[in-house]
């Protein structure tokens, strides 16, 4: 009860932090247990919040309660301003994909500003292109810059060993590769380059052979300039016309069109002793790439119709959501490496070596506990 006391801030600040979040004043009112109207007349500056109340708008916007108590809105950019390619409007975006962008946001910033502080460079080690290049040439020159043979490529374990030499090979580039849950629907991933280095987020709901088809088509987006948010799906205008480009790169540079037309699955799907189901069975186990990626392919280089293409790219999408999703959980110390990556984890351990930063930021930058910082230093060893 000691809490329940009113209090002075900037109700301009309120409507911000709703408005970031992507919540409605009628969302908002039903988690305060108040009515619309008073929620309103809060963000009108009619009525004080509680102490209580704003604790749990800070909850609920996932914000820093001092954040509430600054004399106006931080000045923050907005959504728009991170990608010059983005699937709808700023307002539609879910809560969950605006609370990612936020998050990559951050560690960004604090890589940027540890990197500068440990004298190393922040530039990503990639070429710089446009859409009148040769994606294909481009692909086949990247593949070569990050060392990783078509043999290897077949002698990847499995899918899973198959993204984290892809994703440890794209962040010896001096990229950030992070992994963040949030609804599929809202996006396969995306790049940030508003600050250096730049960042590809997957999104870990994905299919795990899907997320390495992204990976390569964010990075195609790196090489252009251009930050977007991927949805996997066909865009209109000028960005179908960027959107193919980065496809054609990262089917080329993972299904390489001189290797795939030598398998022998792919001779007999030409020679139609094969049926297409079973050759993208065959190629998807073989390259380590999605059945999605293997059918791009054979559209990209002519052996489909458009018409036979998206029927089985829409079997394909169904036949994922109902796939059912593996129950398991790492542990925090696996997990922070997951999603921030080896990469961002090496930096903060560097940071903190060269006490540039103090134990206390090491542990709120890796958001570990200090038993499962213990574990993490273990294997870092």
């Amino acid at each position: 009860m000691a809490k329940s006391f009113e209090v002075n801030i900037n109700p301009e600040i309120i409507r911000w932090a709703r408005e970031r979040a992507g919540f409605s004043e009628e969302e908002v009112a039903k988690k305060l247990k108040t009515s619309t109207e008073n929620y309103r007349k809060i963000e009108t500056g009619e009525k004080k919040p509680t102490f209580t109340q704003i604790e749990r708008l800070a909850h609920f916007f996932k914000r820093p309660i001092a954040v509430f108590f600054l004399p106006k809105p931080p000045d923050e950019a907005s959504f728009s301003t991170s990608f010059r390619i983005m699937p709808e409007g700023e307002q539609n975006l879910s809560k969950e994909l605006r609370l990612t962008i936020r998050k990559a946001r951050y560690y960004q910033s604090i890589v940027n500003e540890l990197m500068k502080d440990l004298g190393i460079n922040t530039k990503a080690n990639v070429s710089s292109a446009t859409i009148n290049d040769d994606p294909l040439l481009l692909a086949r020159e990247e593949r070569i810059k990050l060392g990783i043979s078509i043999e290897e490529q077949f002698k990847f374990k499995n899918a899973y060993s198959a993204l984290s030499k892809w994703r440890d090979a794209v962040e010896a580039q001096n990229i950030l590769v992070f992994q963040f849950k949030f609804p599929i629907e809202s996006a396969r991933g995306f790049s940030l380059m508003d600050k250096e280095p730049p960042v590809i987020v997957l999104n870990s709901s994905d299919n795990i052979l899907a997320r390495i088809f992204t990976l390569f088509h964010e990075y195609a987006h790196i090489l252009l300039r251009l930050p977007e948010i991927y949805t996997g799906e066909e865009t209109i205008g000028h960005d179908k016309e960027i959107e193919n480009w980065c496809n054609k790169f990262a089917s080329e540079f993972l299904v390489p069109e001189s290797i795939i037309k030598n398998e022998d699955a792919y001779r007999e799907f030409v020679n139609k002793t094969k049926n297409l189901e079973e050759v993208l069975e065959i190629l998807s186990q073989r390259f380590k790439v999605s059945k999605h990626a293997i059918l791009t392919k054979l559209k990209i280089i002519n052996v489909i119709s458009n018409e036979k293409y998206e029927e089985i790219s829409s079997k394909l999408k169904s036949q994922l959501i109902k796939e059912e999703k593996q129950g398991f959980s790492l542990p925090p110390h696996k997990r922070c490496i997951q999603e921030k990556g080896k990469k961002f984890v090496s930096i903060v351990l560097n940071a903190k070596d060269k006490e540039i930063i103090t134990s206390a930021d090491m542990i709120e930058y890796l958001s570990l506990k200090l038993d499962s910082l213990k574990k993490l230093l273990e294997i870092e060893k």
